[in-house]
């Protein structure tokens, strides 16, 4: 039912009585809504790569603290033992660290071949057009 009521609706949409003109219209909506996917992948990219810069500053600091007790120091009241904490502090933002740079990598991956997957969607639809 949901397929008639679509087929209605762009039937109604496309102003044509031509099954061609529908199919058009069909096809361009597709490639509308792929296109609209891959901006919100771009998005969601740039916000892990936010993210990566933040942890990179992070362990940047923790790594200069630890290097160096003595500026650590000056921020905070330091006990004995504090040294093994920067220590693991270090390795869990790096473990995220790692993560989300994995996750970039897989983000980019699936956004190029998503793109290559809208070119062929606007290829078919520039053929279906030309018929």
């Amino acid at each position: 039912m949901d397929s008639l009521v679509r087929l209605l609706e762009l039937a109604y949409s496309s102003g044509s009585v031509y099954i061609s003109d529908v199919m058009h219209l069909g096809f361009r909506r597709e490639v509308q809504e792929e296109e609209s996917w891959l901006s919100f992948l771009r998005g969601w990219c740039v916000y892990v790569e936010d993210r990566l810069a933040y942890l990179d500053a992070v362990i940047f600091e923790l790594e200069l603290c630890s290097n160096h007790m003595s500026v650590a120091q000056v921020l905070v009241q330091l006990r004995n033992g504090d040294d093994v904490v920067f220590v693991d502090a270090i390795m869990y933002f790096k473990v995220i660290r790692d993560f989300e740079a994995d996750k970039l990598a897989k983000l980019h991956l699936f956004l190029q071949i998503s793109t290559m997957h809208v070119g062929l969607r606007r290829e078919f639809a520039g053929r279906f057009s030309a018929v």
